[in-house]
């Protein structure tokens, strides 16, 4: 496991002690020319220190960087009933649908989801189509970050998905 390090000016320090890493992934954006670092974080570790600290710790990973960061739990995913085996009980968060959806949260977190849409295509692929919040428009340039996500969650989930943010009223 690796630790995170930052600057001795930072305030989030004594938190970010805490947090431990299982791996990194560079995943290169091709419409932004930009690459994505994607940090894996034990669940646990996750759900106690992370989230608490989440957009500091984010804003001063890119400044580091140069690079946009998405922060992610890790997972498990249990697979569903089998033919041969006893009844088993599988609990919901360690459900496909519930693992991805939480998947979907931690990318897009500090900022919240609003909206899911399914769309399917003339050919028989389904296009997420999430909504976020647009009050984190300004606070974390989330603009720029949205196609980021998008190539984030493809390549974790093998999902094709399009974050977007609603249309402002300002005229």
């Amino acid at each position: 496991m690796k630790y995170i390090e930052l600057s001795s000016s930072s305030d989030i320090k004594t938190d970010a002690k805490e947090i431990k890493l299982l791996s990194c992934d560079l995943i290169e954006v091709e419409k932004l020319k930009k690459k994505t670092i994607l940090i894996y974080i034990p669940y646990k570790i996750y759900t106690t220190y992370v989230r608490k600290i989440q957009r500091k710790l984010i804003n001063e990973l890119e400044k580091k960087t140069k690079k946009y960061v998405v922060l992610v739990a890790k997972r498990t995913i249990l697979k569903g009933k089998q033919k041969n085996k006893s009844f088993k009980i599988i609990p919901r968060s360690r459900t496909l649908t519930s693992v991805y959806d939480s998947i979907l949260e931690d990318i897009v977190s500090p900022s919240e989801i609003i909206g899911k849409r399914i769309s399917m295509k003339a050919d028989g692929k389904r296009v997420f189509k999430i909504m976020l919040d647009s009050k984190e428009r300004q606070r974390d340039n989330i603009e720029e970050k949205l196609i980021s996500f998008a190539a984030v969650y493809k390549k974790i989930t093998r999902r094709d998905a399009v974050f977007s943010l609603p249309p402002t009223n300002e005229k």
